[in-house]
């Protein structure tokens, strides 16, 4: 029965590896365990048929094994249902942040996403500064634009057209804020920021999680966030009355084919 025994712990060990390896694995553990439990119900049939009859086996070693099997197998049912609940959690998280496609939103931060030569941001500072300079660094980073800006605490909401200062038109694309703020003393100051974009797509995946791409003009770069960092949404009302526009032509035309029907009919 030593033999049995060890190898159906053995076998109990591994079932119990694969299933706790990865609750995404639950249905290959199921599977690998139920092989195993077969082949230990085959080895202790032929143990009891060869049992000695003066000196029979100890049916708790056995027992035992059949416990330790129960319990894998109800640890794999727990793993399964966890795997359906994140499924659907995710499904929920998915379905949520669809509706922040094509929406404006702001977003902690200090990436800015340069579209159509426009760019839109804010700085917050916790008390008065003697003097402020915004400035936008490229992705070399090297300053492309900087100007003096509004040394009252609060917030402060800015627009940047694109432009460094010579007055060219820099290309769309990601471009980095930074904020130096200095007191009457000439301390740093610091300063918090905030950056504004238009999303484009939404992601979801067992990794990371629904994630929010804030796409930047014609160059297809793109900040990537979770719903979690943003702070506001701004309707788009051009892609709002696009899709008003859209519906309302779909219903004229059904209802010019209800027209036309009708006049058939009589």
């Amino acid at each position: 029965m030593t033999s049995v025994a060890n190898s159906a712990a053995t076998t109990t060990q591994a079932a119990t590896a694969s299933a706790s390896a990865s609750a995404t694995k639950s249905e290959t553990a199921k599977t690998s365990l139920g092989k195993d439990f077969n082949t230990f119900l085959n080895m202790l049939t032929t143990q009891l048929k060869h049992q000695d009859p003066l000196s029979p086996m100890d049916s708790t070693q056995f027992t035992s094994q059949l416990v330790q099997y129960s319990g894998v197998e109800q640890q794999i049912n727990v793993n399964s249902n966890l795997e359906k609940m994140i499924k659907l959690q995710e499904a929920g998280q998915t379905s949520q942040a669809i509706s922040y496609l094509g929406q404006t939103v702001e977003m902690d931060g200090t990436t800015i996403p340069l579209q159509s030569s426009s760019a839109n941001f804010s700085y917050s500072l916790p008390k008065a500064a003697k003097e402020v300079e915004v400035q936008i660094k490229d992705s070399t980073g090297s300053v492309v634009y900087k100007t003096s800006a509004d040394t009252a605490s609060g917030r402060h909401d800015l627009s940047w057209d694109g432009k460094d200062s010579s007055g060219k038109v820099l290309d769309d694309g990601i471009y980095t804020l930074n904020v130096v703020a200095k007191a009457a003393d000439n301390s740093a100051i610091a300063a918090t920021t905030t950056t504004i974009g238009q999303v484009t797509k939404v992601t979801n995946d067992a990794t990371n999680g629904t994630s929010l791409e804030v796409g930047a003009g014609t160059k297809d770069a793109k900040i990537t966030t979770t719903p979690d960092k943003v702070l506001s949404i701004t309707a788009n009302n051009t892609t709002t009355n696009a899709q008003l526009a859209a519906a309302n032509a779909q219903y004229q035309a059904a209802l010019a084919q209800i027209n036309a029907l009708q006049s058939a009919a009589q």
